[in-house]
């Protein structure tokens, strides 16, 4: 089972996730796309994924832990894009 959101941060599309593996054990991850790569007719977006190194109790911390994760790295530019 995996949890999604979606965050917009200083020009970025942030899609964060949160998945089980193994069960009891939650990760989390976040894929960066800049919000001006979302233009119509284009078919290519570039982006970045980050997967946050930590573990955690419950889907609702690593779901918490992803989005601030994109909200401060979005913040500081630092995605990698």
């Amino acid at each position: 089972m995996s949890e999604h959101a979606v965050v917009d941060e200083n020009g970025y599309r942030c899609f964060c996730e949160a998945y089980e593996e193994p069960p009891g054990v939650w990760r989390a991850l976040v894929r960066f796309e800049r919000k001006r790569d979302h233009a119509a007719l284009q078919t290519h977006i570039p982006g970045m994924t980050h997967k946050i190194d930590e573990t955690f109790a419950t889907h609702h911390e690593a779901m918490g832990a992803a989005k601030a994760y994109a909200r401060y790295k979005a913040s500081q530019d630092e995605t990698g894009l």
